[in-house]
């Protein structure tokens, strides 16, 4: 495995989307056998908020996948409340921001995350997305790629990503890929 794929996470988050006020990562994989967590970038990124746009449109594509998508935005829920309502997500957006040492408080830079930033650091770049699956601690992040890294249209490259790591366990599992 490389250093990407070997992510842990095990968290309890502000829910602005779908569901309840806070969602923890084991809630997430409740109804599907994969989660793709998207790395949004800042409250302010145009391509963070087409991104969101788009997977939100075809959001069925990715449930006939049984891939439960995640958006994951570095910022106060207020903000992120912002989009759920501009949006009307069909699934949770949880807010992650990187807080100044002990306090809850948010840090001045609006693009770094706390629970997923060593992740961050790995990507490079944002927007990024992490294909999950359920691990021994929470959350396993079996691939990664970023926004820059797919081909447009951004969704279909998304759920062909999707299909290429369904077919690589198809084998130990009974999953085949799936048709948009």
């Amino acid at each position: 495995m490389n250093e990407r794929e070997s992510h842990q996470f095990d968290f309890e988050l502000p829910n602005v989307g779908r569901g309840g006020e806070t969602v923890q990562c084991c809630e997430l994989l409740a109804d599907s056998n994969s989660l793709l967590v998207v790395l949004l970038g800042s409250h302010y990124c145009s391509r963070s908020r087409e991104l969101v746009r788009v997977l939100s449109e075809r959001h069925d594509a990715f449930r006939r996948r049984d891939t439960a998508v995640v958006p994951v935005l570095p910022d106060i829920r207020e903000r992120a409340r912002l989009w759920d309502q501009q949006y009307d997500l069909p699934f949770p957006m949880l807010v992650d921001p990187a807080t100044d040492g002990d306090s809850e408080q948010a840090t001045e830079r609006d693009d770094t995350f706390e629970t997923f930033g060593s992740l961050q650091q790995s990507v490079g770049s944002l927007p990024a997305v992490a294909l999950c699956r359920a691990g021994d601690d929470g959350l396993r992040v079996v691939a990664t790629a970023t926004e820059a890294e797919l081909d447009v249209p951004v969704v279909e490259s998304l759920l062909g990503f999707l299909d290429r790591h369904r077919a690589a366990d198809a084998t130990s599992t009974g999953n085949t890929p799936v048709d948009s």
